[in-house]
């Protein structure tokens, strides 16, 4: 089985890279720091990508995101283009590339966001790429149904990943807080009491490539240990 994960060099991206190559899977990883750099924002990068695969593909995990905070009368061009270029359009691009590689009856998952279903302060471009990947997965639902072929996403909310570690700092900052007491904050609205590792965020995508979910489609799964109720426990 050969599956193609993107961000495969931290995070999200990398506990699915490790946790497929634990299920038998040859992984291909796609990222910007990987020895041969694939740039899921560049039609040319991932389509130079694509020509270096040989053979079918069984899965697709497309786990490469970025986020940026900021006051909406202060998110600047930059911040717009930068998170809807890799969030909204990498999406769009990896799957045009790649759906052809696919096999008959393969399968996709993709990492969407709580900010895809939900929009949050200081995220508001973010939020908007996010929404983006909602619709375009719904849409291609259909669409690649005709081949058998399954798309279904996970949408986490606090998850300890370097990204994360970024937007404590920059949440601190806007709200005069320090990134301790945001981290607390994220622990106390969390109703199982802490934020997500990897891994397990990694499982969840590993199920939904697997036969295990062989009836699931155009799904939207939740992973927050109850974070999105909006609950301070």
């Amino acid at each position: 089985m050969r599956a193609v994960v993107t961000g495969s060099a931290s995070g999200i991206g990398k506990a699915t890279g490790e946790r497929l190559t634990a299920d038998g899977y040859d992984v291909i990883g796609w990222d910007l720091s990987a020895d041969v750099p694939v740039d899921v924002s560049s039609a040319e990068s991932v389509a130079a990508a694509c020509e270096r695969i040989d053979g079918t593909l069984d899965a697709v995990v497309l786990a490469a995101g970025v986020s940026r905070m900021a006051r909406l009368t202060e998110t600047t061009d930059d911040d717009w283009h930068f998170q809807m270029n890799v969030n909204a359009y990498g999406v769009f691009n990896c799957l045009r590339a790649l759906v052809p590689r696919l096999r008959d009856g393969a399968s996709i998952a993709i990492i969407d966001s709580m900010g895809g279903l939900r929009g949050a302060p200081y995220l508001s471009a973010y939020c908007a790429s996010k929404f983006a990947v909602t619709g375009l997965i719904e849409s291609a639902t259909p669409e690649l149904a005709v081949r058998g072929i399954r798309i279904n996403a996970v949408c986490p909310m606090y998850v300890r990943t370097p990204m994360e570690t970024r937007e404590l700092s920059w949440e601190a900052e806007l709200r005069g807080l320090t990134p301790e007491q945001v981290f607390a904050e994220y622990e106390s609205t969390t109703p199982l009491g802490r934020v997500a590792e990897p891994e397990e965020i990694a499982s969840v995508l590993a199920f939904l490539i697997s036969r295990e979910s062989g009836y699931m489609t155009g799904s939207l799964v939740t992973v927050s240990g109850g974070a999105h109720l909006g609950f301070t426990v």
